[in-house]
């Protein structure tokens, strides 16, 4: 029996596929201050599979997102260290959100949700974190300043509003709810850090540290970090409110294991090689995970 589509859902799985090709058509991670910067063109195709790809920027840095109320979200960073976005549609015209004249962009990241609409997070060269959240046009908030060897990692949910996480020299900070919320020390000693969060799991933060991945689920400061996997040279995490916490990371041999649903329970499963992961997950569609080649 074909079980028919809601409106919602079929938006759902269009702006999913929107997210998660746009990862693998262009450059899968934010630039690092430590990384050169490589031209891509970044590329997006909406709809199935195998529609054909539309060139949205010639970008050297880029993030995406979606949630099902206000469409796709995508920001990329151009030669100059000046970050652009386009929210809704994929021939949405471009708007100007960060300026790299004196300090040029090096990392963007970017979430959406219902309620709070765009968020998109600016990571500079100086290691200055910069917010803004609602809209395209909202003012940037100074988030965290002077950041030594930095990685920015940001997530939204509509209950529990945005999340941002901030890796500097070794510490990992994060504040969730607000904009202003107060920063709160979470980890020491990381060399990476993934976040994503939804209204029925709460807060999923997950650092690389040394070769090892510890996890968190639920609470920023009474949830307990948990030893996921050793051997490692890269994380990503993922959360929805049906399937729970996605975690895949990569080994030093180059393999890609995945885990869903428990922190503890789960079973870890070997599915491919790769040099890069990216995963997403939602409650109509499921997990999706990207992988390309590349030096873990």
């Amino acid at each position: 029996m074909m079980t028919l589509l809601s409106e919602t859902d079929v938006n759902v799985r269009r702006w999913f596929y929107v997210l998660v090709l746009v990862l693998l058509g262009s450059a899968w991670l934010p630039l690092s201050s430590a990384q050169a910067l490589v031209p891509n063109v970044a590329v997006a195709k909406e709809g199935s599979l195998t529609a054909p790809w539309t060139e949205e920027f010639t970008a050297y840095g880029v993030s995406v997102a979606s949630d099902a109320t206000n469409g796709p979200l995508i920001a990329v960073i151009d030669a100059s260290g000046n970050v652009w976005a386009k929210q809704g549609s994929l021939t949405a015209p471009w708007v100007e959100e960060y300026s790299g004249a004196s300090d040029a962009a090096t990392a963007v990241s970017v979430a959406s949700d219902p309620k709070n609409g765009p968020l998109i997070v600016v990571l500079t060269t100086a290691g200055n974190v910069y917010a803004k959240e609602g809209s395209l046009t909202a003012a940037f908030t100074t988030e965290y300043t002077g950041a030594s060897s930095p990685a920015v990692s940001v997530a939204s949910d509509a209950t529990n509003g945005p999340l941002i996480a901030v890796l500097n020299d070794g510490t990992v900070y994060a504040k969730e709810g607000s904009l202003t919320a107060a920063w709160l020390d979470e980890y020491d000693t990381a060399t990476a850090v993934s976040v994503a969060s939804d209204p029925t799991n709460g807060s999923l933060i997950a650092v690389l540290a040394g070769s090892n991945v510890y996890a968190k689920e639920g609470s920023m400061t009474g949830a307990t970090w948990l030893d996921e996997y050793n051997s490692t040279s890269q994380v990503a995490v993922a959360s929805d409110p049906t399937n729970g916490p996605l975690i895949a990371v990569i080994d030093s041999s180059h393999n890609v294991w995945a885990k869903e649903g428990s922190m503890t329970g789960a079973m870890w499963t070997e599915e491919t090689t790769g040099g890069l992961v990216s995963v997403a997950s939602d409650a109509t569609n499921g997990l999706v995970i990207g992988v390309s080649p590349g030096v873990g």
